[in-house]
């Protein structure tokens, strides 16, 4: 499988996904990401959603922020030499 037939597939999974959830849901946002077969050094990325664009993208950056936070906070405690 090349890196475009890979993403064709990639793509019709998502879209199956989200019908499925549309069932269940008001607003949902898939994204992925996959390093290339023929240039395993790329990066390909995917992203579909349905339902409210507001829902979505406070979704999507509630989820950057959490993780930054958790990022952030790891950071903090390796650097935290104090000895009190």
């Amino acid at each position: 499988m090349n890196d475009t037939e890979r993403a064709e597939h990639i793509k019709k999974a998502i879209e199956q996904k989200l019908n499925e959830l549309s069932e269940y849901c008001d607003s949902v946002q898939i994204l992925a990401s996959w390093n290339g077969m023929d240039e395993p050094d790329n990066t390909h990325s995917a992203f579909r959603g349905f339902g409210n664009w507001y829902a979505r993208v406070g979704m999507v950056n509630r989820f950057a922020e959490e993780e930054n936070a958790k990022i952030q906070n790891q950071v903090w405690d390796e650097s935290d030499d104090c000895s009190d």
